[in-house]
């Protein structure tokens, strides 16, 4: 019998320190060579495709699969957990929540260790269904002061603030242009679906680190290749997977300007420590695509706390 949770059972157990620690979890594993994670497929279907990622943990012999199609009336996740020793199903998920908090928390874990430890100001850029996570990371994370809130329309930057402010610690304060508008940012986190740039180079300083966590697709950018060359570090959650997806990296990369063996896998940070200590003028950057190993990791732990709660139904898979 398979544990099934729909979106509501999920909501439930899931908050923003489960998923960080999910999240950071997932990347000891990586780092300990405990764990296997596979790029995201496309399968081509008509005008869509079918999407599926997948991971498995060595010493608990699991395996978990996230798959999904596309939909401009609105996606549906779904993440399977599957025995890797029997092939039978564990578990099935209805996993949106899922995927929005192991996102979010994927930009909380690298800002822990790559950002300025006494981060106070932050830039959110994007409102759209995944910026609340993105922002609940960082006030979970940091003890901070501010952030600031940029889209490109006042009614979706007022309408996320009126929404989210009573969930932070820190002040959420709406900007109409973050050209001139903001100063002495300690984090950008980008969370956007352009094809096309949404920052330039002209609003990094030095000593800041961002967050690109929008883009997973080749043909998107968040950031310009100028920002690209101004940064010290560039970070991604796998090497293999951003060279499939990261438009960031992969536009300058054809160019000639960027080479993939200076990209750094982020749990090598967890790896080697003492290599990768930031210097306070550092500007740092992390592509985040989205691993199944964060999925898997936080999956687990949202099925052990259902199990404990008596949460879910019992079927036959």
């Amino acid at each position: 019998m398979a544990l099934y949770l729909t979106e509501t059972e999920i909501k439930k157990i899931i908050n923003m320190e489960l998923a960080l620690n999910s999240v950071e979890e997932a990347f000891q594993l990586i780092a300990l060579g405990d764990a296997v994670t596979k790029p995201r497929e496309r399968l081509p279907v008509g005008s869509s495709s079918l999407n599926y990622m997948s991971a498995g943990i060595d010493k608990q012999n699991l395996t978990g699969l996230k798959v999904y199609v596309p939909s401009k009336n609105g996606t549906k996740f779904y993440f399977h957990i599957m025995n890797a020793l029997n092939g039978e199903m564990i578990a099935i998920m209805e996993a949106n929540a899922l995927g929005q908090f192991r996102t979010g928390a994927a930009s909380g874990v690298a800002s822990k260790y790559l950002a300025k430890k006494d981060s106070k100001k932050v830039l959110l850029i994007g409102t759209g269904y995944q910026a609340y996570t993105q922002a609940l990371a960082l006030d979970r994370v940091f003890e901070l002061d501010e952030i600031y809130v940029y889209s490109r329309a006042e009614e979706n930057r007022m309408n996320f603030i009126n929404n989210y402010s009573s969930a932070m610690k820190s002040k959420l304060t709406p900007v109409a242009d973050i050209e001139s508008n903001v100063n002495n940012i300690d984090i950008i986190s980008v969370i956007t679906n352009s094809k096309t740039p949404v920052i330039n180079s002209e609003i990094i300083e030095s000593g800041v680190h961002i967050n690109a966590a929008g883009s997973n697709h080749s043909l998107r950018r968040e950031l310009d290749t100028k920002t690209i060359l101004k940064a010290d570090k560039i970070f991604v959650d796998d090497i293999d997977q951003a060279k499939m997806e990261c438009g960031d990296l992969i536009y300058p990369e054809s160019l000639g300007l960027i080479q993939w063996r200076n990209i750094i896998n982020f749990s090598d940070v967890l790896k080697f420590p003492d290599r990768f200590k930031r210097n306070f003028k550092d500007i740092t950057i992390f592509e985040s695509q989205g691993l199944a190993l964060w999925d898997l990791v936080t999956a687990i732990n949202v099925c052990e706390i259902a199990k404990t709660k008596g949460i879910g139904e019992k079927i036959n898979a």
